[in-house]
């Protein structure tokens, strides 16, 4: 890997449309050194979002002229990263701006801002990836697609629901039957509910993917399922099976999970049904999702791989956000 020091990656990836694949990813912006003896400010910008193109910027304003605080905060351990993970940790935290949008450093912001928990949680994720190996760039890109995305409304007023519907964070999974990703993150979303119990809700939102042929008929039946209250029994039952769904396996399905298959048969071609697979998917493409699964916690996308620890860690920051 040369300068780039075998780091750790992997993970679970994503089910993405073959026209996607094909497309090159939009990058996110690296700002560049200050220089130091003319105290010019030069950046560099990609494709990134206003807002965190202007927060980004006001924070490395801020830090002109000043030089680099390289004392962790209270809260923030480096102690197991090596000098040269230092320098990269202690760069980022000087230059990227406080996750809660304001005009100073994170690194300020964690020391000066006590109303701002999530700098403190930026800066533990900086410290993780800086000695997991990764590029300064990358961790910067890394923090500002976590930690300044503005939370988005998500509709799930129609979306099957597990948990507490009382419970403060709410998951919102977008995916495909016929993704094998997808069917891998069920057992950690059951495994998260059953340990964060009356604290987590989780909403399912169908995106089919049309190079799936199979993807958009099984999510009509499951509509049609909920219709009975019977959406995650029969859903079990697809993940199971996820290389047979062909029509006459999910009426075979739909026999063993004990529907009522008159009246499932009836939903099933109903125009409503499939409405309502059809108004997910346009959410899901307003809201610029490429590939599933993609899951939202809290309003905000889960950017890493979507994974227990990952979806873990993205959970105890809310929490504790939230306390």
């Amino acid at each position: 890997m040369g300068s780039e020091r075998g780091r750790k990656r992997g993970g679970m990836g994503d089910c993405i449309p073959r026209s996607a694949a094909l497309k090159n990813q939009p990058i996110m912006r690296t700002f560049m050194a200050l220089a130091a003896a003319a105290l010019t400010l030069l950046a560099a910008c990609g494709n990134q979002r206003s807002e965190a193109k202007a927060a980004a910027a006001a924070g490395a304003m801020a830090a002109a002229g000043k030089p680099d605080d390289t004392t962790p905060p209270q809260g923030v351990d480096v102690s197991k990263l090596d000098e040269g993970e230092k320098k990269i940790f202690f760069r980022v935290a000087n230059k990227v701006a406080s996750a809660c949008g304001k005009a100073h450093s994170l690194i300020y912001s964690a020391k000066n801002d006590p109303g701002c928990k999530r700098s403190i949680f930026a800066l533990r994720y900086a410290a993780k990836l800086a000695r997991d190996g990764f590029l300064e760039s990358e961790i910067t890109e890394a923090l500002e697609k976590r930690y300044l995305q503005k939370a988005v409304k998500i509709d799930v007023s129609d979306a099957p629901m597990k948990g507490d519907p009382k419970a403060p964070i709410t998951l919102v999974e977008f995916a495909d039957f016929e993704c094998p990703h997808c069917r891998h993150l069920q057992p950690v979303l059951d495994r998260l509910l059953e340990e964060y119990k009356g604290q987590i809700k989780v909403y399912y939102k169908h995106f089919p993917l049309r190079s799936h042929q199979n993807a958009e008929p099984a999510a009509i039946a499951s509509v049609a399922a909920q219709r009975q209250g019977k959406f995650w029994a029969l859903t079990t039952k697809f993940w199971k099976n996820q290389d047979a769904l062909a029509q006459a396996d999910l009426e075979k399905y739909a026999q063993e999970t004990g529907l009522d298959m008159k009246k499932w048969k009836e939903d099933l071609g109903a125009a409503a049904t499939k409405q309502r697979v059809d108004k997910d998917r346009a959410e899901g493409d307003r809201l610029n999702i490429s590939g599933t699964p993609t899951v939202y916690v809290n309003g905000r996308e889960v950017t890493d791989a979507k994974e227990y620890e990952t979806l873990k860690a993205w959970i105890d920051e809310e929490l504790e956000a939230n306390k």
